[in-house]
């Protein structure tokens, strides 16, 4: 005999623990054709509790994990709660991804925000250019699209634009006019000079989390720079193309 199944509805129209797929108190109603709808389904409990704790704070709306823990230890059913997907306060939550097929070669980059029970999707490419330039371009396209001064937790897998910002790197950079420490110039200076611009406009925490490991979010940007980087009119990377990306070149972005 088939165990009877709960669902876990993390992001959706309403949030919560459904003991019912279909039907009007079904989980399907939450999720169907809600962009960027997360949730899944258990025979039991223990590895429903399991998965909410393996998700990242960017794939859980702040005080919606607790929530559905509780639910979960209480045996609460069919009790939806929350509403539009994005309880995150005055977050911005962002995912970012970028590559480029053969490095050079055509590239894409992808985004993922979410704000305020708002979700937008970001992409674009070049015929020819890099992934570091992807991965940098991708998190540059995300904080351009939010216009007014914000506190943005930004997720990359790229260690290059992380450690890169976090470390402070890219900053002593910029104080010692884009010379490294072993004196050369370094590389992707327009995007890097854009980036820190925007930095310097947003409260923006950069993390680090591992590409291909199951999160939507980084899941997401990632299918949406691969689908980017195979369409057949891409523009050109003009920095790049025309070998600027040393130096500081109006009009790039």
């Amino acid at each position: 005999m088939a165990r009877k199944k709960i669902y876990v509805v993390v992001r959706g129209r309403r949030l919560g623990i459904y003991r019912t797929w279909s039907g009007e108190k079904g989980a399907a109603q939450q999720v169907h054709g809600f962009p960027g709808a997360l949730y899944k389904g258990f025979t039991r409990r223990e590895d429903a509790g399991a998965w909410l704790a393996s998700l990242d704070e960017g794939d859980v709306p702040a005080g919606v994990r607790e929530r559905l823990m509780t639910a979960l230890r209480d045996g609460e059913s069919d009790e939806p709660f929350g509403g539009e997907e994005g309880q995150d306060g005055d977050r911005v939550i962002i995912y970012t991804d970028g590559g480029a097929i053969d490095n050079p070669g055509p590239g894409g980059y992808g985004a993922v925000l979410r704000y305020g029970g708002r979700r937008r999707e970001l992409s674009g490419g070049y015929r020819l250019t890099t992934n570091n330039r992807m991965e940098l371009m991708a998190c540059v396209r995300a904080l351009e699209a939010h216009k007014e001064p914000s506190h943005a937790v930004l997720y990359s897998d790229s260690t290059y634009v992380v450690s890169g910002i976090t470390e402070g790197w890219a900053e002593q950079w910029r104080r010692h006019g884009w010379e490294r420490a072993n004196g050369e110039t370094a590389q992707n200076v327009d995007l890097w000079a854009r980036l820190l611009e925007l930095v310097d406009e947003h409260d923006v925490e950069f993390r680090w989390v591992k590409g291909h490991a199951g999160r939507p979010g980084n899941e997401r940007a990632d299918q949406l720079a691969s689908q980017a980087m195979r369409r057949d009119d891409l523009p050109p990377d003009e920095a790049y193309e025309a070998g600027e990306t040393q130096t500081l070149t109006p009009g790039l972005l």
